[in-house]
């Protein structure tokens, strides 16, 4: 476990390999072998978050003002990253931090260090919006890269957990309540689950939609006429894409909200 980090434990059975054992039955004096079928490999993606200061930043104080200010370049610079692989485009003496990115598996290590700032703050009131607009970025940016099936679905586990939690008041690892709240209270206002609803219900649109296209062109890239199907087990984490989340706001009010995905200083 990495210092200062809440990791969560995984099942100890779910990376085990098994070996297959053919079975044999003697045909007509003869020992014929069976084959046994392998079990289908498993995947779950881990959940790794850092401690939480013990109460959220005084509202005014210059350490809000400095986070609101981190979250905002770092939005502006994951845009600008996205948009020039957009284009394919970059110049030679673009330092590495600016640099178009290659694969969402970037794109998505530099969304996870905004969470993790943002998880860090124990403060809500940064928290929701900003993590709202970092999820619609990474949504909407899904199509622009070839699909990274493990990139693709830790970083909404992560965003459905940290969802989950602010929802709740639970941690989403220890089960404790987060810092200055009651377990069971909301920290995110009405409006606010709605619209972590309906970005819930679009990403797995989305993820669905990647999944069945990279099947395809795995297909199509032998000259198969029949279309692949999505390989196990990215199907099944695919249908737990924001499951917390959907679950505990299936009730919600639908409402019309303006500028729902953009984070504002």
């Amino acid at each position: 476990m990495a210092p200062g980090k809440i990791e969560e434990l995984q099942d100890s059975d779910s990376d085990a390999e098994f070996e297959d054992v053919p079975m044999t039955r003697r045909i007509g004096g003869d020992d014929v072998e069976i084959p046994i079928s392998r079990p289908s490999p498993t995947w779950t993606p881990a959940l790794s978050l850092p401690l939480q200061r013990a109460g959220p930043l005084a509202s005014g104080s210059e350490e809000e003002t400095q986070l609101r200010g981190q979250i905002s370049t770092g939005v502006e610079r994951i845009t600008y990253r996205k948009m020039k692989s957009d284009i394919g485009m970059d110049a030679p003496d673009t330092p590495p931090t600016h640099r178009r990115y290659d694969s969402f598996a970037q794109l998505a290590d530099d969304v996870s260090g905004l969470v993790d700032l943002l998880w860090a703050s124990a403060t809500p009131a940064i928290q929701t919006e900003a993590l709202i607009t970092l999820a619609g970025l990474t949504q909407i940016s899904l199509p622009s890269f070839a699909f990274s099936a493990e990139a693709t679905l830790s970083i909404f586990h992560k965003f459905d957990s940290v969802f989950a939690a602010l929802c709740t008041s639970t941690h989403p690892i220890t089960g404790a309540a987060l810092p200055g709240a009651v377990i069971g209270q909301s920290l995110a206002t009405e409006t606010q689950k709605v619209r972590i609803r309906s970005l819930a219900e679009r990403t797995r649109y989305q993820v669905f939609s990647c999944l069945a296209t990279s099947g395809a062109s795995a297909g199509n890239e032998d000259g198969d006429e029949e279309l692949e199907e999505p390989d196990e087990p990215w199907m099944l984490e695919a249908t737990k894409v924001y499951e917390k989340s959907l679950m505990l706001l299936a009730e919600q009010n639908d409402v019309t909200v303006e500028g729902d995905d953009e984070f504002t200083c």
